[in-house]
């Protein structure tokens, strides 16, 4: 329901950047809030363009870091940027080197104090009913706690992903002071948004959140899923979308992939597998070293929009965790993404209960990340269902950004409500 006209205070780092799924989590809301009377206030760092209609204003980060992590996406779009990028690189690499030996710490951690400059300045002008800080830069978080403490504006923070996990590999340093970061926002925001329940329990177990956690699954947007229609072709393709590095890569998916070939050789030439993303060094010597030519496709890179008319074609998507600590307690975007896409989905989880019981819910199959022989029995079996035209989409996710957007607001109204009974 349409309410009043009110104002948000929105920060998030990496809002508008295309292809990071920070940026998606965030913008895709935007059109949501508006709808329920929403009016944000953005404000962001310098790296992408301007939101159009809304009161948009962009801070740079000050530490050397952050300056050259903002140069190179200004020099994507700006001749300015691009001629001058390699002189402020040059001078500031002293600088630069200095920094990482004192601060081991994200490049976007020096945003904060322009930032709670610009906020606090946007506070006086809007008076907004709330601050909301989201996306990967914890510089966010601390900005918007400095915000809310100079103006008493309630505030709540949105953790997308966990700023501390046992396989970090950051300092021990950099660890205590993100899980301080964390223990700042579970003290003093108003309340503390989580994407995953596991997420929510293990920070009321080590902070003092008591209470105001709240878990809001982010969904995806139905609305963006282009009309293409699905299309049986003569190899049962399964495609994954999104970047492989790190522990999130192929090799277990290709290891289950080669035991299938061993037993069925015939299969090779029914088979494909199509990556649309970024594949590390790693992944890519996988690939090179996978003795079944041209059964691996990599397209890299691509427009979400081509992605998502990809995904809608494709015979099986292919999701793939990490193998850390970190995957116990998120849940990628891209799998919400790829519930609303239609098609039938094989994930590779690791011990993520939420994740796999999601995926059951809506007909989909999860195997073990870290076990080639389970991978292999969700690709023979996904095989076994195309090879008989008998893929099924799964049923219709209720994961969508409107659903997510609908809590999110009342959480905010819960606060207003408890204020005035305070």
């Amino acid at each position: 329901m349409k309410t009043e006209n009110r104002h948000w205070l929105i920060l998030s780092y990496f809002s508008r950047i295309d292809g990071m799924a920070c940026a998606q989590h965030i913008d895709d809301r935007l059109p949501y809030l508006r709808k329920s009377g929403i009016s944000p206030i953005m404000l962001t760092s310098v790296c992408a363009t301007r939101h159009e209609g809304l009161v948009h204003r962009r801070v740079p980060s000050v530490a050397p870091s952050g300056i050259r992590y903002e140069l190179r996406h200004l020099r994507r779009r700006s001749r300015v940027a691009k001629v001058l990028a390699p002189l402020i690189n040059v001078l500031s690499l002293p600088f630069y080197l200095i920094e990482k030996i004192i601060v081991d710490l994200d490049s976007q951690w020096s945003w904060f104090p322009l930032a709670a400059w610009r906020g606090r300045a946007l506070c006086r002008e809007f008076a907004p009913e709330l601050i909301y800080s989201t996306g990967g830069a914890s510089s966010a978080h601390v900005a918007a706690f400095i915000i809310s403490r100079m103006t008493g504006i309630p505030w709540i923070a949105e953790l997308q992903d966990p700023l501390v996990y046992g396989d970090s590999t950051r300092s021990r340093r950099a660890q205590r002071l993100y899980g301080g970061i964390v223990s700042l926002m579970c003290r003093h925001a108003s309340a503390v948004v989580f994407l995953t329940e596991e997420a929510r329990r293990r920070a009321a177990a080590s902070t003092e959140l008591g209470d105001k956690g709240r878990v809001i699954y982010p969904g995806a947007d139905p609305a963006i899923m282009p009309d293409a229609p699905y299309q049986r072709g003569e190899r049962c393709c399964f495609a994954h979308f999104g970047s492989l590095g790190g522990t999130r890569n192929l090799r277990v998916f290709l290891q289950g992939l080669r035991l299938l070939f061993e037993e069925r050789p015939e299969l090779a030439g029914l088979i494909h597998v199509d990556l649309y993303g970024t594949a590390d060094r790693t992944t890519i010597e996988d690939i090179r070293a996978f003795p079944y030519p041209g059964v691996i496709r990599n397209f890299g890179r691509i427009p979400r929009k081509d992605s998502l008319i990809a995904m809608k074609r494709s015979d099986v998507l292919l999701l793939i965790q990490n193998t850390d600590s970190i995957s116990t307690e998120t849940i990628p975007s891209k799998v919400y993404e790829y519930l609303h896409a239609g098609r039938p989905i094989v994930g590779l989880v690791h011990e993520n209960e939420e994740l796999q019981s999601m995926l059951v819910q809506y007909g989909h199959h999860g195997v073990s990340a870290d076990d080639p022989a389970s991978a292999r029995w969700g690709i023979h079996a996904s095989y076994e269902q195309w090879a008989k035209d008998a893929l099924t989409a799964g049923t219709i996710s209720s994961y969508t950004v409107e659903s997510a957007v609908s809590r999110l607001v009342a959480a905010c109204s819960d606060l207003k409500s408890r204020g005035e009974d305070d």
